[in-house]
């Protein structure tokens, strides 16, 4: 359902493949700025899947709260969602009282440890 890694402006990310806790998120968007994009499969129930790609942005200010900021499909777009949310593994999107939930996945940028 989703990739093992994304391409990012030439630059390799891996999918975080194991659940982390509120806390684990936290310190992972907290400490990787800029380098942690997750990924949205809009698809379910459909043949092929529909990702959509974001830059996660998060800060001390933003308490329990996290901006998706789009990449991919409606670029420029941000949706703010809370770490508890994600923690279980989705996203929630809320339209006309219908109430839509998509797994999704966080990638990190792949560490290249070159030999000297």
């Amino acid at each position: 359902m989703f990739p093992t890694k994304i391409l990012i402006r030439n630059k390799t990310y891996q999918i975080i493949d194991n659940p982390l806790t509120k806390n684990e998120l936290k310190a992972l968007f907290k400490n990787n700025p800029y380098e942690v994009y997750a990924v949205v499969n809009e698809g379910l129930g459909r043949e092929e899947p529909m990702l959509t790609t974001f830059l996660v942005l998060h800060s001390d200010d933003f308490e329990n709260n996290v901006i998706l900021y789009d990449i991919s499909r409606q670029i420029n777009t941000t949706i703010t969602t809370e770490l508890s949310f994600l923690e279980k593994g989705y996203i929630e999107f809320i339209d006309v009282g219908m109430v839509d939930r998509y797994p999704i996945k966080f990638y990190k940028k792949e560490e290249n440890y070159e030999s000297i």
